[in-house]
């Protein structure tokens, strides 16, 4: 059985282009997203929930208000799927949970109206960890991670179900949230690019929240510039033109970052770092010791927070139904006092306004997206083991929430040393990571276009249809 293509595998610019010349159609994208998501779902399981009668009637709805001479904008009749913790009403939410929770569920918000009043085609949820609350869940398997069809490894989270569905071709682009890397460090392990918004950039309301002063709304695409493509039509405005790479300042911090490094990692950053200085960019080493202090703040604040959303009532009735990963975190925050809680919230605004300090005449701060390769899940069987991953796979993610960042994660596994006899590149997904400072989202975006127009991208996965 040959595997249907992507929708929008030219990229969404020329997609855009091709529905305004009539040269495709919504119904036609819809309908092709549907097919490769009937062909491959089976094996990636990727969504929570599918619409396919309402999104085709959805499609035909947008063909015939562009035959009407009706313009939406850039996105109109582009198909999307968005994370089970966004509320798309006549969709279910559940938020990755078997607890009962729908009295907490929020209305439709801010940010699906947007996509929807942009035209866009919705075609279901996509899978979370439970409550969003880390990157695994015991109880349940993760999405399949389409880099390796042939074995389940590991897909971060907890927009994993956005990744893993972007990373197959299944949506023009997908809909995450980020608390401590729950957008970048998937796109990273899935090999897709992930771009974490400032937090303030576009609200939370209709988002199931896990902590609201670090949650972020975040977009999977299949490159950098299809992302800033998005983010100027949903913000209907152009798109800032790269800029040179040369002139660029971009910091490589020196301390926490570059620790635990997988050997494949290390080579695929320094190769990139390598082209930058070669291209002219001015490649500064810096210091952020406060990024050794995101155990402590993330062990607390945030299932401090979701707590104190689900209710301590609520929790404690109903905690033997949760997966043992979520509720061993979620039980710390029993014990979390007050005081304690709020010594945290005043040293983050103390980070936030030092690193700030420290960012001055730099344009991004570069490091590692996630320090190792997606790993086999078979590797991971008890809650100590998926804890341990957890806070190493984080470790240079949580640092962008914890300083008030935007991010972006972008592949580079085919990146590498390329001398006779060692190892060019990785054989699975690695991502570079850059940061830049709050409300820099426009600018961080140009910017990831510039280095990867530079670096390139990797091929797309092949994905063979397993036989039966």
């Amino acid at each position: 059985m040959t595997l249907p293509d992507a929708p929008t595998a030219i990229g969404l610019q020329a997609v855009a282009l091709a529905l305004r010349e009539r040269r495709t159609s919504a119904l036609g994208l819809t309908q092709a997203a549907l097919s490769r998501i009937t062909a491959l779902e089976p094996q990636l399981q990727a969504f929570t929930h599918l619409d396919a009668a309402r999104a085709m009637a959805h499609a035909q709805a947008i063909d015939g208000l562009r035959a009407a001479g009706v313009n939406l904008g850039p996105l109109m009749g582009i198909p999307v799927a968005v994370k089970d913790l966004f509320t798309v009403d006549g969709m279910p939410t559940t938020a990755g949970t078997r607890l009962d929770v729908q009295d907490l569920v929020p209305p439709q918000g801010s940010f699906v109206n947007a996509l929807l009043r942009a035209g866009c085609v919705i075609l279901g949820k996509t899978r979370t960890t439970e409550f969003a609350l880390g990157g695994f869940n015991l109880d349940r398997a993760p999405p399949w991670n389409p880099c390796d069809m042939n074995e389940p490894r590991m897909t971060g989270g907890s927009s994993h179900g956005s990744a893993v569905a972007m990373a197959a071709g299944l949506a023009g682009f997908t809909v995450g949230s980020d608390t401590g890397g729950s957008v970048r460090w998937p796109a990273a392990l899935c090999g897709v690019v992930g771009y974490k918004a400032s937090s303030s950039h576009w609200a939370g309301d209709g988002v199931f929240p896990l902590s609201p002063s670090l949650d972020s709304i975040g977009l999977f695409t299949r490159s950098a510039h299809d992302a800033a493509f998005v983010h100027a039509a949903l913000g209907g405005h152009a798109m800032r033109p790269a800029p040179s790479v040369r002139g660029l300042t971009l910091a490589v911090p020196t301390l926490h970052f570059m620790d635990q490094l997988d050997e494949p990692v290390q080579r695929c950053f320094d190769t990139a770092v390598s082209h930058l200085r070669d291209a002219g960019a001015h490649v500064v080493t810096a210091e952020t010791p406060e990024a050794g202090e995101i155990d402590e703040i993330f062990r607390s604040l945030v299932p401090a927070d979701l707590l104190a959303f689900l209710g301590r009532e609520r929790v404690a009735a109903q905690l033997d139904r949760m997966d043992a990963v979520a509720a061993d975190r979620l039980q710390f925050a029993f014990e979390v006092r007050a005081d304690d809680y709020a010594k945290m919230l005043l040293r983050r605004s103390e980070v936030q306004r030092l690193v700030a300090e420290r960012a001055a005449g730099i344009d991004g701060w570069l490091t590692p997206t996630v320090p190792m390769l997606p790993q086999p899940t078979a590797h991971f069987r008890t809650v100590a083991e998926v804890s341990a991953w957890n806070r190493r796979a984080t470790r240079n993610t949580r640092p962008g929430n914890l300083f008030g960042q935007c991010g972006v994660s972008l592949p580079v596994q085919h990146l590498g040393t390329e001398q006779p006899g060692q190892a060019s590149g990785a054989a699975l997904p690695v991502g570079l990571q850059l940061c830049a400072a709050p409300g820099q989202d426009l600018k961080l975006l140009a910017t990831a276009c510039a280095i990867e127009e530079l670096l390139g991208r990797p091929a797309t996965p092949v994905m063979d249809l397993l036989a039966g």
